[in-house]
C-alpha cells in the first residue's frame, strides 16, 4: 500500500483575538501602493482610534468614528474592517439586527480572513436568535470555503450546538468531532507550529492505511515529548466516516505530572516534539518517522479588577487600592510563585488652544477622523508595581497600589499622584504570543474618580424629546406584539387581538407625534413594520397590506421594502382566491428584482410553493397534477441561491416529485447530493427514510437496511425514527 500522509497539529478553540489581526505590511510595500495607500492609511488610523475608544468605554465616540469610515473612505478596503468592527461590537452587546446589518456589508470584501470571520459571526448571531437553519447555512460557508481559518473550529462547535439543541445527537457528535481539526495557516511560521499554552493540543493524521491497520489490531498512536521532559503516547481515533482522518488529543497543563497520565506537562515558551511512525509511505519506505515541532506560547492579558479579582472594572478611586491582574504563562519560569513588574502611568488630557475669536461649534462627522487629536494625553507620572503569581505554575499574577490625589499623603509606598479626570494605563511587553513573532504591548486603561464618587449629575427628564417618546412607544408596541403572538400560538385569539389592539394604539401615537415633530426616520420605518405585524396578529390582512404599501410610498428606498413586499405577498398567498395567489407570485418577483435583498432565495422558493398550490387547485378531480412547472422554480431556487437554507428545501421538493414519478435513479442521485451538500438540513432524516424505501423498491435490500439504521443512529428522536424502526423489523 502506498499513500501520502500529512501530520497537522492545532490547538482547539483558540480565542478569536489571537489571530484576528493580520500582520502589517512592510513600510516599503505600503509605500509602493500609490496614492490610494494614503487613503487606506488614514482609514486604518481612524479605525484604530475608534477601537481604542470602544475599549476605553467611550462607546458613542467609537461607534460614530467607525460609522464615518464608510462615508469618508467609500472606496477603501478598510471600510470592510470598520463594518466588521461594528458587527463585533453589536454582536457582543446582543444588538443582533444591527450586527447583521453591518456584517452583511463585509460580504463584498476580498479578504478571506474578513469573510471567514463575517460568515462565522453571522452564523453565531443567527444561532443566538434560534434561527438554526440560517445559522447552519452561514457556518457551512466557513467550513467549506475557509477550512484553514481559525473560525472553522468555532463554526463546527456552533453547528454541533445547533444539532444538540434540536435533539440530533448523531449530527451533534459528528460536528463536535471536527472541532479543533482546522489549522490556521498563520499558526505555522518557518515550519514551526504555534499553540496556545494551557489548552488542549490536537494532532490530526491523514492516512488511508490507518483504517486497515486498525482492523488488523495495530497500535495507532503518536508520541509527544515536551522540552521539559514529560512524554505522552496518545492513541489515534477515527475522525468522521471516511477512514482517512484520525485524531489524537492531549490536555496541556503547567503542573508537573506523571509520564503517560494523558496530561502533558508544558509551560509557556517550551517546545513539543511530535513523532509518528509511517509504516508505509508513498515511496514504498517502511517505518518512516515523521516529526513535527510545536512551540507553546501564551498570549498575555491585563486588567484592573475589583477587590476579589473576579471581573475587570472601568474606574478606580483616588485614595483607595487599585487591583491589578496579569495572565501570561510565559512568565511562569520557576517552580515557585514568580513575580513580574508592570508599569502604571497617570495620563491627563490637554485641550487644544483655540485661536483668538474662535467659537466652539458642533462637531461635524467629517471632523471625526482627527477627533483623537483634539484631546492630547500627556503623562503626569508613572510607577512600577510588582505582581505576584497566585500559585506556582498558575500563570496569573496579582497586585495592587493606591493612586493618591496631588497634595495628599502617599499610601503603601506607591507614590503616583493624580488629579481629577486623569486616566491610568497599566502596560507590559508581551515577548511571545500567538499573534506574531514580534513583541506586543498589552495594556488596560481606567478612569480615576476623585472623592469616592463622581460629581452629582442631575438626571434630566427627556420626555419632551420626540425621538425618545417615539422610541419608548415603539418598544411598548413591540412588546405587545410579542404578547399577542404568544396568545395566538396557544389559541387565545381574543387575548391576542386585545394585545395587538393596544400595540396599534401605541403605534398610532407615534404617527401622530410624527405629524407634529421631526422623528428619526429609522424609528418611523420600524413603527410601520410593527404596525403590519400587529395587523397580522389580528388577522386583518388588508390593513397589513395597506400598511406595507404606505411604507413603500413614504420611503421608496427603505431597507424594509423587501420585508414589506414579502408581507404583502404572504398575505395574498394565504387567500383562497387564485387571483390573489397570482398577485403573490408577482409581488415575490418584485423582491427578486430588487438590487439588494436578503430575502431573494425565500421569494423564489415561495413562488414555487404558490405555483404548486395553483396546480393543485386547477387540476380536475381524478386527474394527476403536473407539478413540472413548479419544479422548474424549485430548481431555479436551488441553482441561483445554493448557500441558502431554501436550496436544500427545494431539492427535497424535487426529490419527492421524482419519487412520485417512480424515477428512482434520478431520486437517488439527488438524495446522494443533498446528504453531502446539506448535512444540517432539518428534514435529512426524512430523506434517509425515503432513500431506504427507494432502495428497497429498486431491489437493494442491504442499502435499504443501511439507510434505516442510519436514521436510527443519527436521528433517534426524529420524526422518521418510528417508521425506520418498523421498516427494519419487517425487513428482518
Amino acid at each position: 500500500m502506498m499513500n501520502t500522509r500529512t501530520l497537522i497539529l492545532v490547538s482547539a478553540l483558540l480565542a478569536p483575538a489571537m489571530v484576528q489581526l493580520p500582520a502589517q505590511q512592510p513600510r516599503s510595500a505600503r509605500s509602493a501602493e500609490g496614492g490610494a495607500d494614503r487613503e487606506e492609511l488614514r482609514a486604518r488610523r481612524m479605525i484604530d482610534s475608534a477601537t481604542s475608544l470602544l475599549e476605553s468605554g467611550q462607546k458613542e465616540r467609537g461607534i460614530s468614528m467607525l460609522e464615518a469610515v464608510g462615508n469618508m473612505f467609500p472606496d477603501s478596503k478598510a471600510r470592510y474592517r470598520a463594518a466588521l468592527e461594528l458587527g463585533r461590537y453589536y454582536q457582543d452587546t446582543s444588538k443582533y439586527e444591527e450586527a447583521m446589518e453591518k456584517l452583511r456589508e463585509v460580504r463584498d470584501s476580498e479578504d478571506p480572513a474578513e469573510l471567514a470571520e463575517t460568515w462565522y459571526r453571522m452564523g453565531a448571531v443567527q444561532f443566538a436568535q434560534a434561527q438554526y437553519n440560517e445559522a447552519f447555512a452561514s457556518l457551512r460557508r466557513v467550513t467549506n470555503e475557509y477550512p484553514e481559518s481559525v473560525w472553522t473550529n468555532h463554526a463546527y462547535d456552533i453547528i454541533g450546538q445547533g444539532h444538540f439543541k434540536q435533539g440530533r445527537w448523531g449530527k451533534a457528535v459528528e460536528a463536535f468531532q471536527m472541532v479543533g481539526t482546522a489549522v490556521p495557516a498563520d499558526l505555522e511560521q518557518d515550519g514551526e507550529v504555534l499553540a496556545e499554552a494551557g489548552q488542549r493540543l490536537f494532532i490530526k493524521v491523514t492516512d488511508k492505511d490507518l483504517r486497515i491497520l486498525n482492523m488488523l489490531g495495530e497500535d495507532l498512536s503518536v508520541r509527544l515529548e515536551a522540552e521539559s521532559g514529560d512524554v505522552e503516547t496518545v492513541p489515534l481515533l477515527a475522525l468522521g466516516r471516511g477512514g482517512e482522518d484520525w485524531l489524537a488529543s492531549v490536555r496541556m497543563a503547567p503542573e508537573i505530572g506523571e509520564e503517560n497520565d494523558r496530561i502533558l506537562t508544558v509551560q509557556g515558551g517550551e517546545t513539543i516534539g511530535v513523532s509518528y511512525i509511517d509504516n508505509n509511505n508513498a515511496s514504498g519506505d517502511n517505518d518512516v518517522k515523521i516529526d513535527k515541532t510545536v512551540r507553546i506560547v501564551s498570549t498575555g492579558r491585563v486588567g484592573f479588577t475589583d477587590g476579589a479579582y473576579n471581573r475587570n472594572v472601568k474606574g478606580v478611586f483616588a485614595g483607595q487600592p487599585a487591583y491589578l491582574r496579569l495572565t501570561d504563562l510565559d512568565l511562569d519560569t520557576t517552580g515557585e510563585a514568580d513575580v513580574v513588574t508592570v508599569n502604571i502611568t497617570a495620563m491627563y488630557a490637554v485641550e487644544p488652544e483655540k485661536e483668538e475669536g474662535e467659537v466652539e461649534l458642533g462637531v461635524d462627522v467629517a471632523d471625526l477622523e482627527d477627533e483623537e487629536e483634539e484631546i492630547i494625553w500627556e503623562e503626569r507620572g508613572s510607577v512600577q508595581v510588582t505582581l505576584v503569581e497566585t500559585a506556582p505554575h498558575s500563570g496569573e499574577f496579582r497586585g495592587s497600589f493606591t493612586p493618591v490625589e496631588s497634595g495628599a499623603d502617599p499610601v503603601d509606598g506607591s507614590i503616583l499622584e493624580i488629579m481629577p479626570n486623569d486616566e491610568l494605563v497599566m502596560s507590559y511587553l508581551d515577548e511571545t504570543h500567538l499573534r506574531a513573532r514580534e513583541p506586543e504591548e498589552r495594556s488596560a486603561r481606567v478612569k480615576v474618580v476623585v472623592g469616592g464618587s463622581t460629581d452629582p449629575e442631575s438626571i434630566v427628564s427627556v420626555a419632551n424629546d420626540p425621538d425618545t417618546q417615539a422610541r419608548k412607544l415603539l418598544i411598548e408596541a413591540q412588546l405587545l406584539h410579542r404578547w399577542g403572538s404568544i396568545f395566538k400560538e396557544v389559541g387565545l385569539d381574543d387575548s391576542a387581538f386585545s394585545k395587538a389592539e393596544e400595540g396599534l394604539v401605541k403605534v398610532e401615537e407615534i404617527l401622530q407625534l410624527t405629524a407634529r415633530e421631526s422623528i428619526d426616520r429609522e424609528l418611523l420605518e420600524r413603527s410601520f413594520a410593527t404596525k403590519w405585524d400587529l395587523f397580522l396578529v389580528q388577522g386583518r390582512l388588508n390593513e397589513a397590506i395597506a400598511t406595507c404599501q404606505a411604507l413603500v410610498r413614504l420611503f421608496p428606498d427603505t431597507t424594509l421594502v423587501d420585508q414589506a413586499f414579502m408581507n404583502i405577498a404572504r398575505a395574498r398567498a394565504e387567500s383562497e382566491d387564485p387571483d390573489d395567489k397570482w398577485e403573490a407570485v408577482n409581488v415575490y418577483g418584485q423582491v427578486i428584482a430588487l438590487p439588494e435583498s436578503e430575502l431573494k432565495a425565500e421569494a423564489q422558493f415561495r413562488i414555487a410553493e404558490v405555483k404548486e398550490e395553483l396546480i393543485k387547485i386547477n387540476t380536475k378531480a381524478g386527474s394527476q397534477p403536473n407539478f413540472a412547472p413548479a419544479m422548474v422554480d424549485y430548481q431555479r431556487c436551488a441553482d441561483t441561491y445554493p448557500n441558502s437554507p431554501f436550496a436544500g428545501e427545494s431539492f427535497n421538493k424535487i426529490i419527492n416529485y421524482h419519487i412520485g414519478l417512480r424515477d428512482y435513479v434520478r431520486a437517488v442521485e439527488l438524495m446522494d447530493r443533498v446528504t453531502q451538500d446539506y448535512p444540517d438540513a432539518p428534514w435529512l432524516d426524512e430523506i434517509l427514510l425515503k432513500w431506504g424505501v427507494v432502495a428497497f423498491r429498486m431491489g437493494n435490500r442491504d442499502l435499504a437496511v443501511q439507510k434505516f439504521m442510519q436514521v436510527l443512529e443519527e436521528y433517534p428522536n426524529g420524526a422518521s425514527a418510528g417508521q425506520a424502526s418498523e421498516f427494519l423489523r419487517k425487513l428482518r
